[in-house]
């Protein structure tokens, strides 16, 4: 019986030093699963980690709930894409030297981001540069993994471009691959794996589409012979497939904001695309 007794004290004790090590862990906060994924990557056990979007949530016109204002006040660091995307976190952020803007240090290097709506996650070439910036970054907290966290980003960077490479080889032979895609969050995958897109539906998801713009944008796509439509997840997708319908095109649905590994969304997103016009193209 007493060693029955001392039994249970030694594994209350073991879970309750558990627990109280994961606590003492430093929290970071993200305004998107994407960039959850980022530092959980580069940081792996060394942190907490909590995204206030999840999955397949519009970033557009997010309202801060008292949840995640109690996140945020325990962050001790905060990523955000910045740009005007999210800037509805930084009303629950007292401390501003705790936040990570990744869009603004990428700007110094990368001006043409500050197009507007641009998203730079849907950029497979500068999320490279995201992991060895949040290798930096996490780097503050324990300098002596520096070189450990570089070499993490490193790897996921080598893997982006092998991902590229296979994509590349994929989309070559393709002969038309013109689209039709529901707002501009994919321009940037677009233009790195050489997708032509003829029009969107909308600018941004909290717009409505506006009847004349979707009549020319018919008329153009029978001209352009267009024959794939890009619907979102979480948005709905009868209107992509009215126009579909009206050209003659195939629809496909991406997730615009993933929860997933970003190579594993990079790849379904790439797959989905050269899969869906090789099929249109019949080849």
């Amino acid at each position: 019986m007493k060693r029955l007794t001392l039994l249970i004290a030694l594994l209350t004790g073991l879970f309750i030093y558990g627990c109280n090590i994961e606590s003492e862990k430093p929290l970071i906060v993200s305004s998107l699963p994407v960039w959850k994924n980022v530092a959980e990557y580069i940081g792996g056990r060394d942190f907490n980690y909590y995204s206030i979007l999840k999955g397949g949530e519009s970033p557009h016109g997010y309202e801060v709930k008292p949840s995640d204002i109690a996140q945020l006040k325990k962050a001790k660091l905060i990523i955000i894409h910045g740009l005007g995307l999210d800037n509805w976190i930084l009303k629950g952020v007292e401390n501003k030297q705790k936040v990570f803007n990744i869009g603004k240090l990428l700007a110094v290097k990368y001006p043409f981001i500050k197009k507007p709506g641009y998203h730079i996650w849907t950029n497979p070439v500068l999320m490279e540069d995201v992991y060895f910036e949040t290798a930096n970054r996490l780097s503050v907290f324990y300098p002596k993994k520096k070189t450990y966290y570089e070499k993490r980003a490193d790897d996921y960077a080598a893997m982006i471009e092998q991902l590229l490479s296979r994509v590349n080889k994929c989309m070559a032979g393709i002969k038309n691959k013109k689209v039709i895609a529901f707002h501009p969050v994919w321009e940037p995958l677009f233009e790195t794996i050489g997708v032509n897109c003829t029009g969107y539906i909308v600018n941004n998801p909290e717009e409505e589409p506006q009847p004349e713009k979707i009549k020319e944008l018919i008329k153009k796509g029978r001209k352009e012979h267009v024959k794939l439509v890009i619907a979102e997840k979480g948005e709905p997708s009868n209107l992509a497939k009215e126009i579909a319908s009206e050209i003659g095109a195939r629809v496909i649905i991406l997730n615009p904001v993933p929860d997933e590994d970003y190579v594993v969304a990079l790849s379904q997103w790439c797959n989905k695309i050269c899969s869906a016009l090789k099929e249109v193209n019949n080849q």
